[in-house]
């Protein structure tokens, strides 16, 4: 199956163990729980999609690597205690907590949340000495006497031996005890997620027009031949990077994250060429909808490749600044219900005292966020403006009680934050405004240059699988965006997503 459909198996599996009847117990009793292995070749997305899940579903994640573990330290180390049986006292061997168990606990502290996922990458790379003992925990969730938390489950991630010398395959014994998944790449799933998720626009025209450059792993003589969905999203992230610090991309740099000769030569070459295409046709020009004839005669006589390369220049400038919206909205909602939530603390309290905590929690908010890997980039981004907007109220009641503008309560702190609060609400309504004008005189051009043709489908339909920017055209509204969805027949679809967003956003 695609990473899409194993997606929606790890979902419904966890949500199904997770699940409990009026009496509150598990649906299906912990012994029947089966661990669930996904199986596929590396670098296609096994770790990112149990991470997005465990996050949607506002569980903890906990991720380790097999390969890195001995018995010793899966296990925990043996000392020796006191103990009495049959009336008689004895030294009795017994284990330290699993580091792994131990830290599963820790991610219940740090969040308050009792479920979870832990999650056991290159589960068959084990060395010979630990796989007895991740039998016993694969089935009984144990490592030595220490059992996992209620409410966790274990997912387990493999490769095939045929991609890794150090896989083996599992015996029935061990198999019979795991709800495998299997994994195969596929280009046109990931592109779906590719362009909702900020891929570099280079790099999905390329794999739109070469498909078969998606993914690689072989041998050869003069070593592994590698092309993998990590890898290019790793070098996308790298390429923005680069760009943004006016750095040159040579082959060399593309070469260290395709790492297959042909394609990272090929892929170099198109990539100097697509950053002609974004200069030649002057982006932020169509965006303001102050294009000249002459761009739009270009537009129209180029070739297909050329025009999908423009589409998709078109649709990363149009759903980036959708996205970063959409993160500095859900932060002020989010500020927004904590000063209602708090409101009787700071009338209670020195209100500077309040908003300093606050801002504080923030920071450690966006710190943790940070240094979790399994954070998504929009979970990210809102943390950002979270911290930013906290900082914002947390000057703005300094400078307000330094200047003493007390007036015989602390009452007056709540009124102090209305003002940044309500500036920092006006400045997203500009933002609003502007993205919707940018995605109008986007559709504008493409409607000139193309009418409904295939370039205006690829263009409409990649923003209504987006769910942040149908979020945002549910909220806001788009009437040139409901028209030509309409016109491309697949308004219905959009309507439906647009539905299960407010369903899941409950706003």
């Amino acid at each position: 199956m695609n990473i899409r459909e194993a997606t929606e198996q790890v979902e419904g599996a966890i949500r199904a163990y997770l699940s409990r009847d009026e009496h509150g117990l598990p649906r299906i009793p912990d012994q029947m729980q089966r661990p669930l292995i996904l199986m596929g070749p590396p670098g296609i997305g096994k770790t990112a999609i149990v991470a997005q899940v465990a996050e949607r579903l506002g569980i903890n994640f906990v991720s380790y690597s097999i390969t890195h573990h001995t018995r010793q330290s899966a296990l925990g180390l043996p000392y020796i205690d006191d103990g009495t049986y049959g009336g008689r006292a004895y030294k009795v061997s017994r284990y330290t907590m699993s580091e792994i168990i131990a830290a599963t606990y820790d991610a219940i502290s740090a969040s308050g949340t009792e479920e979870g996922i832990l999650f056991l990458d290159e589960i068959n790379c084990a060395s010979e000495t630990l796989a007895p003992a991740m039998l016993q925990f694969l089935q009984y969730k144990t490592f030595g006497q220490h059992h996992l938390p209620q409410g966790w489950v274990i997912v387990c991630a493999g490769n095939p031996p045929e991609y890794n010398r150090a896989a083996r395959d599992f015996d029935p014994a061990m198999m019979d005890r795991l709800k495998r998944i299997d994994i195969e790449p596929d280009v046109d799933v990931w592109m779906d997620y590719a362009t909702s998720h900020g891929v570099h626009p280079a790099i999905t025209t390329y794999l739109a027009n070469k498909p078969k450059g998606f993914y690689l792993v072989r041998a050869a003589l003069s070593g592994a031949r590698i092309v993998t969905a990590r890898g290019w999203e790793d070098l996308s992230r790298m390429l923005l990077a680069y760009e943004h610090e006016g750095l040159p991309v040579s082959l060399a740099l593309v070469s260290q994250y395709l790492q297959d000769g042909e394609t990272a030569e090929d892929f170099a070459l198109y990539y100097d060429l697509f950053s002609k295409y974004h200069d030649d046709y002057k982006i932020g020009d169509i965006l303001q909808g102050t294009a000249d004839g002459t761009i739009l005669r270009r537009a129209r006589l180029a070739p297909f490749d050329e025009r999908i390369a423009l589409v998709n220049l078109l649709l990363d400038a149009v759903t980036e600044e959708v996205h970063d919206v959409e993160a500095t909205e859900a932060a002020l909602r989010e500020v927004r219900s904590t000063l209602a939530a708090r409101k009787g603390d700071l009338e209670a309290h020195d209100g500077a005292s309040v908003v300093d905590d606050l801002a504080a929690r923030a920071r450690e908010q966006l710190a943790q966020a940070l240094a979790k890997g399994s954070v998504s980039v929009s979970a990210q981004r809102v943390a950002a403006e979270r911290n930013l907007l906290w900082e914002q109220l947390r000057t703005a009641v300094a400078q307000w009680s330094a200047q003493g503008m007390r007036d015989g309560g602390a009452a007056d702190a709540f009124q102090a934050l209305r003002g940044p609060f309500n500036a920092a609400a006006q400045a997203l309504i500009a933002r609003v405004a502007t993205a919707g004008q940018h995605l109008d005189a986007a559709l504008a051009f493409l409607d000139s240059a193309y009418g409904d043709g295939q370039e205006m489908l690829v263009f409409a339909s990649h923003l209504a699988i987006d769910p942040v920017f149908m979020h945002f055209a549910s909220a806001h509204g788009s009437v040139s965006f409901v028209q030509h969805s309409q016109a491309l027949m697949f308004h219905e679809r959009g309507l439906d997503l647009l539905r299960e967003v407010d369903e899941l956003q409950g706003l």
